[in-house]
This record gives structure tokens, C-alpha cells and sequence, in this order.
């Protein structure tokens, strides 16, 4: 009863950033996310980070005809990326990750090695740290070959932080961005994820959908 009861509130929470936006859908398999499928069409580009075990979300965009960049420089991606059904002409895969800028970077290994989500290691009781090579969206835009991107979705344990600071600054505009916040990780405040909903503000994004920590934030120019 207790459980059904803060379920259904999240979701009252939840609904309360929602606007009404023609074409918001979830797509996907069990790793699905809300997007605005009509600002999409056919050669739309997409950059995405984070593959993990399941890029259902990324083949769906690419059967629908976008262009479809994955970062994900983990051994768990890599797994993933290889499996013959993950193969697609329009989905290109990069074993590198995505941070703030083009370094080296330190990563934790995964708290559920099930799960197999390499992280920030901002937190210092993370364990042994392993180190694997990033680059900033700029970076990432050009070693796809592409000019801007129409999508950028952002599930990187952490890094989402300083890669939306570093897409903005670098004038990269796509016109809507689906990210994860992981402000519930050990070291990581609320605070930088209300910064980060702010930065996005400024930069004239408006939040459409909100599912617990997964948000859709839409240019306000596709609103009306």
C-alpha cells in the first residue's frame, strides 16, 4: 500500500513538468526514453551516449532512418555493440565516452556488476578506478562526421553535468536533449542538477517530460 502510494505520487510529481508538446513518445525497449518523434524525420542525427546492455532506443531511431552516433567506451557497451542484433547501417558505435573534454578520464567500476555501469568516481569509496579515453560532444560530432545533431540523449552515470556545460558553451544546439540526472549518487549533490536544469533554461530549453530522474527538455522555438 505504502509502495503504490509514493509510486503514484512520484508520478503526480512527475506530471507536473509536462507540457503539451504534438508527437512526445516513449520509444524503445526496456531502456526507453521520451522523445518528440515529429521533430525527427528521416537523416535527423542523433548523438548518444551511454549504450550499456540495451540500445533498443538508439536501433528504433535508426530503422526510423536517423543517423545514429554511440559513444560508450565501457567493456559492458563494447559487449553490447557487438551482438549481431544490435547491427544496423545507420547506427555507428564508438568505444569512447563522453565528458567535458578530449582526456583520459577515471571511471568506478560498476555498484551492481550485473548491471555493468561504469560511473564517475567522484565518490572515493568506489573502489579501484579504471581509466578510459573521452572526448567533449564537439569531439564526439566530428569523429561521427556530423555537423550539429537534431537529439542528443545523455545516459553517462555522472558525466551529464559538464557535457551539457561543455555542449553549450561550444554553441551545439540539437533541438531536444534527453538526459539522465544521477544526483543520487554517493558525491553528487541535487544542486548540480538544478544548476544544470538552469544552464538549459538560459540556453532557451523548456522541460517537456520529467520520469523520475530521465527529462526532456525541448529548444523553446518547437513549443508552439
Amino acid at each position: 500500500m505504502l509502495a503504490n502510494f509514493r509510486r503514484t505520487g512520484r508520478l503526480w510529481f512527475d506530471r507536473l513538468f509536462w507540457r503539451k508538446l504534438a508527437g512526445v513518445q516513449l520509444m524503445g525497449g526496456d531502456a526507453n526514453w521520451w522523445i518528440c518523434a515529429s521533430l525527427l524525420k528521416p537523416g535527423s542525427t542523433v548523438l548518444s551516449g551511454g549504450a550499456g546492455k540495451d540500445v533498443s532506443f538508439e536501433l528504433e531511431l535508426a530503422r526510423l532512418g536517423c543517423e545514429v552516433a554511440v559513444f560508450d567506451p565501457s567493456p559492458t557497451g563494447r559487449a553490447t555493440m557487438e551482438q549481431a542484433d544490435n547491427q544496423h547501417g545507420r547506427l555507428k558505435f564508438f568505444p569512447l565516452g563522453l565528458a567535458g573534454r578530449d582526456t583520459v578520464v577515471r571511471f568506478a567500476p560498476p555498484a551492481n556488476p550485473a548491471e555493468g555501469s561504469f560511473r564517475t568516481a567522484i565518490d572515493e569509496s568506489a573502489g579501484a578506478l579504471v581509466e578510459f579515453p573521452c572526448v567533449s560532444p564537439r569531439k564526439a560530432l566530428e569523429l561521427a562526421g556530423l555537423a550539429d545533431c537534431a537529439l542528443c540523449k545523455l545516459d553517462i552515470e555522472g558525466f551529464e553535468y559538464e557535457v551539457l556545460e561543455s555542449l553549450l558553451q561550444a554553441g551545439i544546439r540539437p533541438a531536444q536533449i534527453a538526459v539522465e540526472f544521477h544526483h543520487f549518487m554517493p558525491g553528487i549533490p541535487w544542486r548540480r542538477t538544478f544548476d544544470s536544469w538552469r544552464q538549459l533554461e538560459q540556453a532557451g530549453y523548456r522541460m517537456v517530460r520529467k520520469r523520475q530522474t530521465d527529462c526532456l527538455f525541448v529548444r523553446e522555438e518547437y513549443l508552439s
